[in-house]
């Protein structure tokens, strides 16, 4: 339910800001919430799942996987900025 609630929210902001710099932002941040949300819990709860299989606690282990999926996900959105900067 966090996931639905989380991704609906940031769907909507990105929505407003969209709908008020459309020509700055061209629907760049449209992507994100539509994947970050729901792929960081779903990682966290995947990873702390294999943890107890294996019969270790894995909340750290999730939380820790979770973080370095959203690094990649900043580093991707700069990516996206510089890329379109460069050929706007």
């Amino acid at each position: 339910m966090i996931r639905f609630a989380l991704g609906g929210t940031a769907t909507v902001f990105t929505g407003l800001v969209n709908s008020r710099y459309r020509d700055l932002t061209g629907g760049l941040y449209h992507a994100l919430p539509a994947i970050f949300f729901s792929s960081a819990t779903l990682i966290e709860k995947h990873e702390i799942r294999r943890k107890r299989e294996a019969g270790l606690a894995g909340e750290r282990r999730g939380q820790m996987a979770a973080a370095v999926d959203s690094a990649c996900a900043a580093l991707g959105a700069l990516g996206m900025l510089a890329f379109a900067v460069v050929f706007r």
